[in-house]
Parts: C-alpha cells; structure tokens; sequence
C-alpha cells in the first residue's frame, strides 16, 4: 500500500469521525446558544425594550428550545405584543401557544395582562375519551328477607366480597367547572348470604356478570395544582348472567351437601338502576388525563323475579335456602386513562 491511498484512507476516517461529531454536538450547542437568547429576551423585556424580542426568538422556536425554554419565549412574544399595542398578533400567537401547549395551567406568577388573554378563550378539551378498570366490593341490600324456617329460628346474614368493572368512557365539559361523563362497563358483582337454622348452616355464594351504563355530572374544582372531582349521577345495568354455588353443613361430623355453580339467570331480573356518589382525582399529563375514581353505587331496584321464588326446587328442598329480595350496594375505586382532544378558540 501507497502513502497517498494511507493519507487517503486517514483523510475519510477523519472526515467521518468530524461528520459524526457534528451531529452530536451541534443540538447541543444550538440549545446553550438559544439559552442564552432567552435570557438575552427576558433583559430586553425588563428594559422596555419590547420590539426586537419576536425576531430576537423566532429562530430558536422550531427546536432550539426545550420544553420549559418554549414555553416562556411563547410568553415572552405574547406580552411584547400587548405592550406594543399589537392585539392581532398577540391573539394570533396565543392561539398557536395554546395548540401546542393545551394543557397548560395558568402559574401564579404569570402576568396579569397574559392571564387575562389566556382566559379569553377555551381551554378546556371538546371531550376526551378513555380506558378504566378497577375493583369493587358489592354488599346487598336486604329489601325482603325470607327463609324455609322460622324467622324467630334463623339467624340471616350477607357478606361483601370482592370483583371488577372495566369499560370505556366519554366525557365533555358543559362550561370550565361541570364534567359530563357517559361510560360502558363490564362489572362483575360478587356477594354471599347465609343463614344459620336449626342444626343447618346454609351459605349461597352468589356471582352477577352485568353491562353497566353510567350517565355521571362532576363538578371540578383545583386545589394546589391538584384537580378533585365530586360526581353524582345515575346507572343502568342489563344482567347478563348469574351464578350462585350453595353450600349446606350440618352440625356434628356430617358430611356437607355442596355443587357446582348453578345457573340462576332466569330468578334475577333483566335490568337493574343505580344512584351514584363519588369523588376522584386527576392529573392532567400531555394531551390525556390520569383519573382516580372512588365511587359508591346505591341499588334502587329488587333484581330478584319475586313470582319465580318457590320455582327452584332444587335450592329449596336440597340446600334449604330461600332467595331475599334484594338490591346491590357497590364501593368501587377505579383507575382511568384519557386522551383529550382540544379546539381552542376566542370565546364570545
């Protein structure tokens, strides 16, 4: 080999390696110089020196700047235009800033004459639509006991016991406080009775798969940054199947009467209605909200076909139980993914 192709050889290696650093180090270096243009900004702003401050910034706004860095140089350009008496122009940027940054909350130290345009228009998403799912604990509501014994023999009792919803939901905002949300669940509810009779103990360990529609009005209010939410609203769900396992033990060493899940679907009715309380907190992330929802559901209906109680001879005769009327009381807490789409525009 040569001493020219050597040279030649080095000559690319070398280039390479410059064409490379270049790439590396030139956003870097293009971030510190578009630094120091802000600062620069912000001294002219101070001075009175408003008018050479959108030029001065308009170089760095593509991707010189980060984040936080844009963000100011939005509010920096905004505010020179309002002091140099050039509305259109501050609407006009205003309304560029908020497409891109809608999520943006007003910051206590924010000029006054920033916040006042900011508020002009809305801000708020058209709606967002979202992904939840969570646990719940279901505790029935005796409306009518009834049992195969004696009342005065019996000693009658229900327990909660754990399951989930998962669904989908919408939600739009009516004006800057009030929330409404309109949702789709799959929840499935899970509860037990028991009665004690004689030298019987009967336990029915109940399991409801129902499609849930929540219509829910929130009220929105921010304290330290943090947004809460109190709801109330309404639900109703189509019962899509029920299953209950009985269990009936004896006193002494007997061995007790037990079986699989029997399917009950035709003792419950088709639909069933709820009133609902809850409060929750959410945080606003970039185009999206995370939602903590902590909701109870107050079950207004009997979900038992009274005329069809004495028709499950098999409960009856083998297990000694007797279905109560009854309705579902539900605490659930949730958590939520939404993804908001927003329009902003001057408001009239």
């Amino acid at each position: 080999m040569n001493m020219p192709q050597l040279l030649t050889r080095k000559h690319y290696f070398t280039l390479t390696i410059l064409i490379v650093l270049s790439f590396i180090f030139k956003p870097a270096y293009s971030q510190i110089d578009c630094g120091a243009k802000i600062q620069e900004a912000q001294r002219y702003y101070d001075q009175g020196m408003i008018e050479e401050i959108p030029n001065m910034l308009s170089s760095c706004m593509a991707d010189g700047f980060t984040r936080t860095q844009k963000i100011e140089a939005y509010k920096l350009i905004i505010m020179s235009y309002l002091f140099d008496e050039n509305q259109f122009e501050a609407e006009k940027t205003m309304l560029e800033f908020l497409k891109k940054y809608p999520e943006y909350e007003i910051m206590p130290n924010d000029p006054v004459e920033f916040v006042y345009l900011f508020e002009s228009y809305r801000t708020a998403s058209v709606f967002s639509f979202g992904i939840t799912g969570g646990v719940n604990l279901t505790d029935p509501r005796i409306i009518e006991p009834f049992t195969t014994a004696d009342f005065r023999e019996a000693t009658l009792k229900n327990i909660a016991k754990p399951g989930f919803q998962i669904g989908v939901g919408v939600e739009r905002y009516m004006s800057r406080k009030l929330l409404l949300n309109l949702e789709m669940y799959l929840t499935l509810n899970h509860y037990e009775f028991s009665d004690e009779i004689e030298n019987n103990y009967v336990t029915f360990t109940e399991k409801l798969l129902s499609i849930e529609i929540p219509v829910t009005l929130s009220y929105e209010f921010t304290l330290q940054k943090t947004h809460f939410i109190a709801r109330v609203g309404v639900s109703a769900a189509k019962i899509t199947n029920a299953s209950g396992q009985p269990v009936r033990k004896f006193s002494g060493d007997a061995q007790e009467l037990t079986g699989g899940d029997i399917d009950i679907t035709g003792y419950r009715k088709q639909m069933m209605y709820n009133g609902i309380a809850g409060i929750g907190v959410r945080y606003k992330i970039p185009r999206g909200i995370l939602a903590i929802d902590l909701r109870a559901k107050m079950g207004i209906n009997n979900i038992v076909i009274s005329d069809k109680r004495m028709d499950n001879n098999l409960m009856l005769n083998r297990y000694y139980y007797e279905d109560d009327d009854f309705s579902l009381n539900t605490l659930s807490l949730s958590l939520g993914y939404y993804f908001s789409f927003y329009s902003p525009r001057k408001q009239r």
